[in-house]
Parts: C-alpha cells; structure tokens; sequence
C-alpha cells in the first residue's frame, strides 16, 4: 500500500506560511513606524542643533545666525547672556557684553548687526554705535562703518570724536573731501586748540594733500607750530611744509605783506575778503576765517553745502559749508586761496553786525603777536 502522510503534518504546513507571511508584514510596519525613532538613536542631535533650538528666539530678534555650540564651550559667559535677552529683550547689561564676546571669537559682522538690531528696537546709545562701528571697520564695511557714524553724529553734533570717526571711514574709502569735512569740524570742535595732538592737525594736511592742494595742506601744520613754536618745531614737519610748498609753488602767493594794526577791545578789526569789506572777531582759537552767508554772497564765495562741518561757538553748534577765499587782506597783510567756513541757517551766527571770525587758516601764515591792543603780522618762511 502507498504510504500516507500522516494528516497532523499535512495540516500544520498550511498553517506555517500564512503566520510567517503576517509577521514579515508585521515587521515592516513596525520598521516605518518606528523608522523615525531608529534613525534618532542611530544619530542622536548634535549638540549645536540644541543649543541652536534653545536661543533661536533672541537670534532672530537681533537679526543674526545661530551660533555653533562649540562657542558655549569656548566661553561659558555667551549663555548667560543669551539667557538673559531671552528673558528681557531690551536688557542693555546683556547686549554689550554680548557683542564684546561675539567680536572676540571672531563674529565682528554678527556683533555689529546685534547691537544694531537690538538698538532700533530698544533705542540706541553711543557705546552700541561705536561697538558697531569697530566691528564694522575691522571686516571693511565702510559704507556700513560710514552710516554707523552718521547716527553718532547725529546724536551728538558737538562730539568731535565722533566726526573723527566718520572722517576716518570717509577717508578708507578715499572720500577725501568728506574726510576734510569731519576731520575739520572735529578739530574746530575742540575748545582749546594749543592743547590738541598734532596728528589731528596732520589729518586736515594729509586731506588737502589727497585733493591736490598742497598750499592749503601747509596752514594746518604752521597753525599746530604757531601755539608753541620752540617745542613744536621739529625737522619732520619743516620738511613736510617744504614738500607741500613746492609741489604747489606757494611761497609767492601763500602769505605776502607785513603790518602792525590796533586791535580794540571788542577784538573786531577791518577785514577784506576778494575786494568786499568787512567786520571780523580776531580770534586764535578758530581753526578757520569764518563768516555769514551774506558776507560770503558780497565776497563771491560759493559755499559748498554738500560737506558741511560743525563748528563750536559761544551757547552752542552751528553749520558751516567749506568755501575758498581767493583773496584775504588785513591792513598789507595778505594771503591767496584761503579755505575759509560759511555759516549756514544762522543769519547772526556771530553777533549783529559782525561778519565772522579772523582763524587760523589766515592768522598760521604769518608770524602773529596778538598783545597790548596791537595785532602784528609776519609772513612765515616756507623753506
């Protein structure tokens, strides 16, 4: 007889492939379902992505990148600080600190666009500004270097330093006659120009030289020399005025004339500036012969408004235009090509019926004594 196959075996075997067929199923819906979690264990978040996660609020109200988690590690004191903006937004104990730190490890851009970010947000101050303004400097942002500059100067108009600053951001970006606007407001803003350095009277120099006019870049040196010159006559600078002076051929028309004049008490004598006369303050602590706008129109000066400067006066600013005068004469004391200042806005910018003031861009060409009512002048030897 056939042998049979014993009908238990038979009956499992039908049995055996529809349970494994349901569990290879089974597997594969649990491996989708569960595929998130196996990827989260096989590569765990980096640490930055936290601490990215943890901050991402406050670096998106200061407008900046997330930083990498390394930095927290570098120097503890950078989660402190995001804690605390995170908590208070307008906290300023925190802002500074923080760009100091991110300026620090190498993040000068972000530094610059936290502060400002945080300063249009929570109002602006001159630590912020200036905080922005290095950082912006040091990557070559000078557009950027330049605006930040402006927003000082508009806070402060009688802060020379920060007219210094814009100067100098206009000058890397060979904006020469912008930097001689600032670089001549911020030395006509100081109060007392005998105790200025002399690398602020170099910067006015060095900016008439860019522009090609090396007559006009000798009287800032000779008015540094005229408040001491004993001490401050040095071979260097006789040498860079001899340089200037004949690269411009200046010693015929640089100062001419010699005459001793009495000088009431008011301090006011009788100027002529290209053939129109006028009333002027004498006076050594003024970088620059100044005037009103009217006395500039009789004299034919044009102003040039595009550059205005800021000069201190007795009860506060005001704003001048640089001009030039072709011609100054005081008794027969004259001088060519004088750069001169025109009041701007101000009708009575120095007293009724003054016309402005006799500074130094006049007085430094000449050897002057100003003492017992008499004013005497001496053209100064260029060689």
């Amino acid at each position: 007889m056939p042998e049979r196959i014993a009908p238990d075996f038979e009956d499992r075997s039908g049995i055996v492939a529809p349970i494994i067929f349901t569990l290879m199923l089974l597997g594969a819906a649990a491996l989708w379902f569960y595929s998130d979690f196996i990827k989260a264990v096989l590569n765990p978040a980096k640490p930055e992505i936290v601490f990215q996660a943890r901050y991402q609020d406050v670096y998106d109200r200061l407008g900046i990148s997330s930083l990498p988690n390394y930095i927290e590690r570098t120097d503890p004191s950078v989660s402190p600080l995001l804690d605390q903006l995170r908590r208070e937004p307008c906290d300023r104990a925190a802002i500074l600190p923080l760009a100091t730190l991110l300026n620090r490890i190498g993040y000068p851009r972000e530094a610059a666009t936290s502060v400002q970010r945080f300063g249009n947000r929570c109002g602006h101050s001159e630590a912020l500004l200036e905080q922005a303004y290095s950082s912006l400097m040091r990557i070559r942002d000078l557009p950027g270097a330049v605006a930040v500059a402006t927003q000082l100067v508009t806070m402060d108009q009688a802060r020379s330093r920060f007219r210094y600053l814009r100067g100098n951001a206009y000058e890397e970006l060979k904006n020469y006659k912008a930097a001689l606007s600032d670089y001549s407001s911020a030395l006509q803003l100081f109060t007392n120009l005998s105790n200025v350095a002399s690398s602020e009277f170099y910067r006015v120099s060095r900016m008439y030289a860019a522009l090609g006019r090396p007559c006009d870049a000798i009287t800032p040196l000779e008015m540094y020399l005229s408040y001491d010159v004993s001490k401050r006559q040095t071979a260097q600078i006789s040498q860079l005025i001899r340089e200037y002076a004949n690269s411009g051929d200046c010693r015929a028309s640089y100062a001419s004339g010699a005459d001793r004049l009495l000088v009431p008490p008011s301090n006011i004598i009788d100027v002529t500036i290209n053939g129109a006369k006028g009333r002027m303050i004498v006076d050594t602590g003024a970088s620059m012969v100044s005037m009103s706008a009217a006395f500039a129109s009789r004299a034919r000066i044009l102003p040039d408004e595009g550059n205005p400067m800021t000069f201190q006066v007795v009860g506060g600013t005001f704003q001048s235009a640089p001009g030039n005068a072709q011609l100054i004469e005081v008794g027969n004391a004259r001088a060519a090509n004088v750069p001169v200042a025109v009041s701007i806005g101000k009708i009575d910018a120095y007293g009724p019926q003054v016309d402005g003031l006799l500074g130094m861009t006049f007085l430094a060409r000449f050897k002057m004594s100003l003492s017992g009512g008499a004013l005497e002048l001496k053209p100064r030897d260029l060689n």
